[in-house]
């Protein structure tokens, strides 16, 4: 049985399901209802990041660790059920920002980004400092969740570029020559049972440095699938590695087996190959993503599947948006500010976005948040609003202007969501925005790039104006 749910979904209990439109809701016939509500919806689950149960479960970065408070637990999945005094029971499902595929009592559970492939490919493209349309990379229909192979693509291909610098990893094998030429040590053992007499030949062993075939099988046949997918520009930009790899592939197809001992080889313990360590763990997933149910059920006990920090992807977005449209500017994501360094309650804060003016010493700070926004007053989290009005105080008199930034479901009106003054207080020209990029589910990537200009022209008009 397969689900979907959003990525922040349902936070505050606001979309609460039926009991009469629980099968309706998640696609499911009748036999399935009761299985949602014998298995799934039983009892109270909650998976956060920091959990024990996620040991089964594999979390993706793409670039950096985001910084977390020590003792904070952040959702991923939340599954429950609500009595209702004389009405019908209501099943709630909450999700985080982590975005993937879970297996849970045997259902299979995607957690999708919600706004469409074109913003996602947009994202991953400036992660990856592609600044063009490339909305030729498609991805064929087939029954994979080829939104979610498409982040592993992007990670594949980019960690492999930087991997391969200093060549696919090799290891010593032993060989054994018989020739008119010595190569490396005679092999006496061979020459008193073959040569005597002496009949112009040798036997001769010596140690050569080979590609290790079963972790070359795994990268080309991982290649091979992602052009199968989503055709040849996909890793346009390893032409020459493909080629190598082509012509070192064995011809054999790689099992479960073949993964494990390429993953488990001992030369990518070697500094110099460690970066294929990540490598081969996507490639893992890329070869094997139909076959990622566990098959039995002690298997389906436990809780598995792969997950991926979008809020993280829209962090790095903006922060190369800005930083490619700001040139006057330094624009830092995660700075850390430290804050009663000399008192017992000592801390540090990181805004995700801090932008500051090189000739004038000025600051900008913003928040990225990738949540539903709508410009209700419900929309932004108490929460948020208290936390970068806490960073904007840090700055003091250099602060220009300050902010929320993010991924919009309409079309902005200013008067409503730009304010002159921080806190609307007019003793100040700090002026304070919820602001962001317009994306639909249905944008194409011309549309996209258009609404990422709009909004890069309204923060310029903030934050450049005298």
């Amino acid at each position: 049985m397969r689900i979907s749910v959003p990525v922040n979904h349902n936070f505050y209990e606001e979309a609460p399901i039926r009991e009469s439109a629980l099968g309706e809701a998640f696609a499911v016939k009748k036999a399935g209802v009761k299985h949602l509500q014998q298995e799934l919806f039983s009892s109270v689950y909650e998976l956060k990041l920091r959990a024990e149960q996620l040991k089964q479960i594999r979390i993706f970065n793409f670039k950096r660790s985001r910084f977390f408070e020590p003792d904070e637990e952040r959702l991923i999945l939340k599954l429950y059920s609500k009595e209702k005094l004389e009405q019908e029971k209501e099943y709630i499902v909450q999700t985080g920002l982590y975005a993937g595929v879970l297996f849970h009592k045997g259902c299979k559970i995607n957690i999708t980004t919600k706004y469409g492939d074109a913003f996602l490919k947009r994202m991953l493209n400036f992660v990856n400092d592609i600044y063009v349309d490339n909305e030729q990379v498609k991805a064929k229909k087939d029954e994979t969740e080829n939104q979610f192979l498409f982040i592993i693509a992007y990670l594949f291909i980019q960690s492999l570029e930087k991997a391969a610098v200093l060549g696919l990893p090799q290891h010593y094998q032993k060989h054994q020559e018989r020739s008119h030429k010595v190569r490396g040590s005679i092999d006496f053992n061979e020459f008193l049972k073959r040569d005597i007499p002496f009949q112009g030949k040798l036997t001769s062993t010596f140690r050569e440095r080979m590609y290790v075939q079963e972790i070359v099988d795994v990268l080309y046949l991982a290649l091979r699938k992602l052009e199968r997918i989503f055709g040849k520009e996909i890793h346009s930009r390893l032409l020459g590695l493909s080629q190598l790899l082509k012509q070192q592939y064995s011809g054999r197809f790689a099992s479960y087996q073949t993964i494990q001992k390429a993953k488990a080889h001992q030369t990518i313990n070697n500094p110099m190959y460690s970066g294929f360590k990540k490598v081969l763990d996507y490639a893992e997933i890329i070869l094997l993503d139909k076959d990622l149910m566990p098959d039995n059920e002690k298997q389906q006990m436990a809780t598995t599947g792969y997950l991926f920090d979008i809020a993280e992807l829209y962090e790095l977005y903006l922060e190369k948006l800005l930083s490619r449209n700001f040139p006057d500017w330094t624009v830092s994501g995660q700075e850390e500010l430290l804050i009663y360094q000399h008192q017992f309650f000592k801390r540090p804060m990181f805004p995700d976005l801090v932008m500051k003016h090189r000739p004038s010493g000025k600051v900008v700070v913003f928040d990225a948040k990738f949540k539903k926004m709508e410009m209700r007053n419900e929309d932004v989290d108490r929460a948020d609003l208290h936390q970068i009005h806490s960073y904007s105080g840090y700055y003091k008199n250099y602060l220009k202007a300050s902010g929320l930034i993010y991924p919009l479901s309409k079309e902005i009106n200013t008067d409503i969501s730009h304010s002159k003054s921080i806190y609307g207080i007019d003793d100040n020209q700090v002026q304070f925005i919820i602001d962001g990029i317009y994306v639909s589910e249905n944008h194409s990537m011309q549309e996209l790039i258009k609404n990422e200009e709009a909004f890069v022209g309204r923060l310029s008009s903030i934050i450049n104006d005298n």
